[in-house]
């Protein structure tokens, strides 16, 4: 219960990647399917780093989500 009352008071969560996927609270061990439910609003942009050979040059390409 006591866990609980930190998470509460901090009005968020410590999320750990759960080896079957989404995420479970290391502190109060709340299971999350998103970091939206562990009380984190935003989000992580995807970047993909590509090489082209044939220049030699490495690009980068972020996702929109």
């Amino acid at each position: 219960m006591l866990s609980w009352l930190r998470c509460f008071w901090r009005q968020r969560h410590e999320p750990m990647r759960h080896f079957l996927g989404g995420f479970r609270c290391a502190v109060c061990g709340l299971v999350g399917a998103d970091l939206g439910v562990m009380g984190f609003d935003g989000y992580v942009r995807a970047v993909r780093v590509t090489y082209a050979r044939q220049h030699g040059e490495v690009t980068r390409s972020y996702g929109d989500a």
